[in-house]
């Protein structure tokens, strides 16, 4: 597969990439809002997922195992699907830290499910789903310390699926992120 451009990398709750122009952040679930996805919605998600990816990354906070605020890496990144299908298996590095992550689709929730562990021991949990056009991500999560992570993310897709800009917002410890 060629190597493509990843304007933001893919561990999104470690980065935030400014959009320009207006957006819809991701929502928490509620009783009007679930979230859900279909079958076909996650074939779609790991399609435009597949492949090695590339490109800056510059970190939004401090990040253990990673770096710190402000610090800007060469990010790599490769995802690949498994078991006939129902599963996408990511891989992501970033300077000195790296992550693995696992996406599957939840028939009974009809939702879209992920998990990131990185080597600086934060993990998160993401719900995936397609509105407006574009795919969202809810995350929950912490890091090694136990400090909470939420990240309401959008993932815009152009140049027929060879970039990924994420936009959204990311708090850690309550505390707002700021790109």
């Amino acid at each position: 597969m060629p190597m493509t451009a990843l304007t933001t990398g893919c561990l999104v709750g470690l980065f935030f990439v400014a959009a320009s122009g207006p957006f819809r952040p991701a929502r928490a679930a509620d009783d009007n809002n679930k979230m859900q996805s279909t079958r076909a919605d996650f074939t779609a998600f790991c399609q435009a997922m597949q492949g090695r990816w590339l490109g800056e990354v510059i970190w939004v906070t401090d990040w253990p195992g990673f770096g710190k605020k402000g610090d800007k890496v060469t990010a790599y990144a490769d995802f690949r699907t498994s078991l006939n299908g129902h599963v996408l298996l990511g891989r992501f590095n970033g300077g000195p830290g790296s992550g693995t992550s696992l996406f599957h689709y939840d028939a009974g929730k009809r939702q879209i499910h992920g998990r990131w562990v990185s080597s600086g021991g934060n993990v998160w949990n993401l719900v995936i789903y397609k509105q407006n056009g574009n795919w969202h991500q809810a995350e929950t999560g912490s890091t090694v310390d136990g400090k909470p992570i939420s990240a309401a993310i959008v993932r815009h897709i152009s140049d027929d699926g060879k970039t990924h800009r994420l936009s959204g917002t990311i708090e850690v410890d309550g505390k707002q992120a700021d790109p």
